[in-house]
């Protein structure tokens, strides 16, 4: 994971790579019964409940999946400490996708694909591979001074999503991401736990 407090694209920003491993007993322990302290902050970048609804059905094949992004982040070295949390923004770029074979075998001459286990999950012998990449700004006030500070984060992820055994390797998707939950809390001065949900669906383009 890397951060940055500019866009190292536009100037000759540093990057410091930093240990995100949290030890010992949380300073600021989550509360009992999950009472959720990012209600108290700004969020942006999440979707309607109205659009995420159309998003997941269209009238169109369904190839979508969910994914979670949980993390705990680190404070740089060169900000000072969590007095509170301010806001949280985020952000989602797609970076690549493939089509790719998975291994699909079954001795039951009467079973093809797709085959389900117990939790819905389905092989079809076909995927959709995705990288992408979450990008957030966290902003907080200082303790002692108040003062106001920003830090962005960049996490890459992979995702997949199961495909029409049909697929063939060659088909191309138009994939859409949609933001569906942000949590954020501080654990402590220097840490902060962060867990984002994301709906990512595929739409096949006509050749």
């Amino acid at each position: 994971m890397r951060y940055y407090d500019r866009d190292p694209a536009k100037e000759n920003t540093a990057i410091e790579y930093v240990d995100s491993r949290v030890m010992g007993k949380f300073e600021r322990p989550m509360e009992p019964e999950c009472k959720d302290r990012s209600q108290l902050l700004t969020i942006n970048g999440i979707c309607p409940s109205e659009k995420l609804e159309d998003f997941l059905d269209d009238g169109r094949i369904r190839r979508w999946t969910e994914l979670v992004v949980p993390e705990v982040l680190c404070i740089p070295s060169v900000k000072p400490d969590i007095e509170q949390l301010i806001s949280i923004s985020a952000a989602v770029e797609l970076i690549c996708e493939r089509v790719i074979s998975t291994p699909f075998k079954t001795t039951n001459s009467k079973l093809f694909p797709p085959i389900f286990n117990q939790e819905g999950t389905a092989i079809t012998g076909k995927k959709l591979v995705l990288e992408g990449v979450l990008s957030q700004k966290i902003v907080y006030s200082a303790a002692q001074t108040q003062s106001v500070h920003a830090v962005h984060f960049d996490t890459p992820f992979s995702a997949f999503i199961v495909l029409d055994p049909q697929d063939p390797l060659t088909r191309k998707f138009k994939v859409d991401v949609c933001i569906e939950d942000i949590f954020v809390t501080d654990i402590t001065q220097r840490t902060i736990f962060k867990n984002v949900t994301l709906v990512i669906r595929a739409l096949p383009l006509l050749r």
